[in-house]
Order: C-alpha cells, then structure tokens, then sequence
C-alpha cells in the first residue's frame, strides 16, 4: 500500500493520510517491482524530449529579436551622434 509523506518543518519526513499526495508518494516494494520499466522511460521521454520544432520556434524568436535590438541600438547611436 502506497503512502502519502511530506517533510515537516524539522527536515523529518512523515507520513500522512491525504488523498492526493502533495510532496512525495512512498511504495511498496511489490509496486515497485510491478511498475513497467518501458512505462517510465515513456513517460520521461515525453516529459524530457527534444522537441526540433519547437526549439527552432524558439530560435528564431530569439534571433530576431537580438537582430532587431541590435540594429536599433546602432540606429538610436548612428542619429544621436548627428545631433
């Protein structure tokens, strides 16, 4: 039987009795064993992964933004020295 547990204020971990566990869940070794290796690994790719698209969604906001602060920055220099 799984136990909900949570770390009180004197760094102790205890166990508690809620429903729905906020800090850490704590298994038996039988439901350890019966969880599925391929599942967890599945499950931190999903998490985890490497995702192409969004990382050049990223990128290239990324780029264009420091190009536009770039370029405005030499603009802003370039009519304050003519001034």
């Amino acid at each position: 039987m799984s136990v909900c547990a949570v770390v009180d204020v004197n760094g102790f971990v205890k166990a508690t009795n809620e429903q729905i566990c906020s800090e850490f869940l704590l298994l038996t070794q039988s439901e350890f064993d019966s969880s599925s290796v391929a599942q967890i690994l599945s499950t931190l790719e999903s998490l985890f992964g490497f995702d192409l698209a969004t990382f050049g969604i990223v990128h290239g906001s990324m780029m264009l933004a420091f190009l536009g602060g770039h370029f405005t920055g030499r603009m802003v220099k370039y009519l304050g020295a003519r001034s």
